[in-house]
């Protein structure tokens, strides 16, 4: 293993988790409230919630997944890549029953049916900008490795997220635009893994 590769490796996964942290911030969630009927309350700690939130777990998720791989100087592979969006859509999840936000209450938020019908409806565009933004990545390893099985799989996260996210296209297109731009990073700093 190459020490360039494990630094590489390293830096990337400081910076992935590093986004993901800073998406747990900003990402929107729900908090106990005894105002409400139903004893919790959706919160959207920041105006633009909606759009970061996406872009930063879209590229978190790409970022650990090409750091794991750097750090561990493994070979390219589309299927590894395949593991990006099912880390964006569990993080989104997380952030929405509060993980960041209530902490002690994400037990009871998350069995919690109005927090379903929330999840399922607004707070489910953050979720699918996340996985629209991570299939970048195995639908890139796979285009390049022409692992088929990887691009169909990849191709059916991206279009099934879309189809889910439909009417949060802001949403959809900050996890989109944060997706490209952290395999645009590892397109440049790891060739060897991401380049044809």
């Amino acid at each position: 293993m190459s020490l360039r590769s494990r630094l590489l490796g390293s830096a990337l996964l400081v910076v992935g988790v590093a986004a993901l942290g800073l998406a747990g911030s900003v990402a929107p969630g729900f908090v106990p409230s005894s105002s409400a009927p139903d004893g919790i309350t959706f919160v959207n700690p920041s105006p633009v919630s909606l759009l970061a939130a996406p872009a930063l777990l879209a590229a978190g998720s790409v970022l650990l997944v090409g750091g794991a791989a750097a750090a561990g100087d493994t070979d390219r592979s589309a299927r590894a890549a395949l593991v990006a969006p099912a880390l964006g859509a569990v993080a989104a999840f997380a952030f929405g029953v509060g993980l960041v936000l209530a902490p002690g209450s994400v037990a009871a938020t998350a069995t919690n049916p109005a927090a379903h019908a929330t999840l399922v409806g607004p707070g489910s565009g953050v979720a699918a900008g996340a996985v629209v933004g991570a299939a970048l990545a195995p639908v890139v390893q796979a285009t390049i490795a022409e692992d088929t099985a990887a691009l169909i799989a990849g191709a059916v996260l991206l279009l099934a997220a879309l189809a889910a996210g439909g009417s949060t296209y802001l949403s959809l297109l900050a996890g989109g635009v944060g997706g490209a731009v952290a395999v645009g990073l590892l397109w440049a700093v790891d060739p060897e893994r991401w380049r044809p």
